[in-house]
Parts: structure tokens; sequence; C-alpha cells
């Protein structure tokens, strides 16, 4: 009797609590999006949507209070409460952002050019590897201190490890600052910036994005954010500056908070026209 009770009670604790949750993810125009991150708000858990929308995310073990989160950078970040996603039909509509930019006209003689950040490709500094799949999930970001106004031209990276198969993904963002740390409500882009390539690309042990014609114009502190695609076969690792105190290395996983690592940086920086 008492094995036969031990194991209605083993299958329950399985079958009766368990919560993995599926939901779908669909723009205005009730399209599919994909690559969007769901996540439980200040923990490192999370999802990404598939090509048609699709996602799955165990709600087991979290406060029904507690908030989902989704995460696109061309879409308003979206927020509901666990209990009223479950109560719902679970198909979500997000609502494009829009980036309001004012033509302006540049007057070479009153800007000039301009690198931010850290370049150093000799010191293994943080990066991926895929044997670690939870490491996969994490983001860094540097932070740029700025009282000018400037345009982000470009976005750079020292790799210093490419053991990776074929080809590698990052996936960029720039963000205001709110208490200190980046604030997804405060992305400065109206899509998602994204970089695949391979080896053959890597030049100098650099790879670049030109962002130059995505307007990204702001004139107040802000950080430049990168994270590997979910697919990467292998290693990538970034080089970085290891005892530079007055430097600091910002991280997290998923939507956990923001962390900050001081006395060192990735070797993430950006190109800038900014105002003499």
């Amino acid at each position: 009797m008492k094995k036969i009770t031990f194991v209605l009670t083993f299958l329950l604790s399985i079958f009766g609590y368990s919560q993995i949750i599926s939901g779908e993810i669909f723009n205005q125009d009730k399209k599919p999006i994909s690559g969007a991150r769901i996540g439980i708000e200040n923990t490192d858990f999370g999802d990404l949507s598939d090509e048609n929308g699709n996602f799955q995310i165990d709600l087991t073990n979290f406060d029904k209070n507690s908030s989902l989160k989704i995460y696109v950078s061309e879409f308003q970040p979206y927020n509901i409460k666990i209990s009223d996603f479950l109560n719902s039909d679970r198909k979500i509509i997000l609502t494009e952002k829009v980036i309001n930019i004012e033509p302006i006209n540049i007057n070479p003689k009153k800007y000039k050019f301009k690198n931010f950040g850290t370049s150093n490709s000799k010191t293994n500094y943080c990066g991926y590897d895929s044997e670690n799949k939870d490491r996969l999930f994490r983001e860094y970001a540097i932070k740029v201190e700025n009282k000018k106004h400037l345009k982000i031209k470009r976005i750079n990276v020292n790799i210093v490890d490419d053991s990776f198969i074929n080809s590698a993904t990052l996936i960029f963002d720039i963000q205001g600052s709110k208490n200190g740390f980046p604030d997804d409500q405060k992305s400065l882009t109206n899509e998602t910036l994204k970089l695949t390539f391979s080896k053959n690309d890597i030049k100098n042990k650099m790879i670049s994005l030109d962002v130059s014609e995505q307007n990204i114009w702001t004139n107040e502190d802000f950080f430049v954010l990168v994270r590997v695609d979910e697919n990467l076969k292998g290693r990538l690792y970034f080089g970085g500056n290891i005892f530079a105190f007055s430097k600091d290395t910002y991280y997290r996983n998923y939507f956990g908070k923001w962390n900050k690592f001081s006395t060192g940086e990735p070797s993430i920086n950006v190109d800038v026209q900014i105002e003499k």
C-alpha cells in the first residue's frame, strides 16, 4: 500500500504540477515573430521563439504574480503577469517600435570621428562555448559615458578564439541607462542588429557591423550590448582588458538582473560621429 501511495505521489508531482506552457508570438499583421526572447523578469530562465513564432516555457516553480517578459529589438517590450498569461489564449501580439528621428544636417566642421570602448585582441576575456549551454544565453555590455550629440556608425568586437563550426552570429543592441545599467525600455534601435560571419570574415582579429544607415543618435550615456545566437557550434571568445581598473563589464543571463564586474572590460567598441 505504501508503495502504491509513493508511486501515485510521484506521478502527481510530474503530471499534476508540471506547467510547461506553449505560446505563440505575432506582429500586428498576424505574422509569426522568430528569435523573440521569452523569460521571467529578473531570472536567467527562458526560451526563444522558433520560425513559426512558437515557444515553450516551464512555469512550474514560479510565482504566478511574476512577470513574463518578451523582447525583440524592433518591437515594444512586452510584459504580462504569469496568471494573466495562463488565463489567456497564449497568442501574443507585439507592437512595432517607432523611434522618431529628426533630420540632422551634419556639418563636417562641427563633428569629428571618435572611437569609444576597448580594443584588445591579445587577452582571452569572455565569450561562448556550445558545450556550456547556460553560458550561451549570457549577454555582455559596455557603458559609454557621453554628453554630446553623436551618431553611432559601427560596432566592433575583437575575437581571440574562433573555434566555431561554419559560422557564428552576434546580436547587438544599443540601450539607454537606468540606475546605471542597460534598460530594455530604452533601446535606441528599431530593428534587430545582427551579424553572421565566418572565420574568413575576421580581419586582424576583429569583426564589424556597419549601423550608419540605422540613424542611431543620442546625447546621453549609452550601453552597447552583445549576445551570441544559440545555434553556435564550438567556441567564440572576445578579447578584453583584465586589469583596467577604470572599466566595467556588465552581464546578465536572459532577463536576469544586470551585474557589474569592475576592473575589466570586453573588447567591444563603437565608431561614432560626435560634436566637437
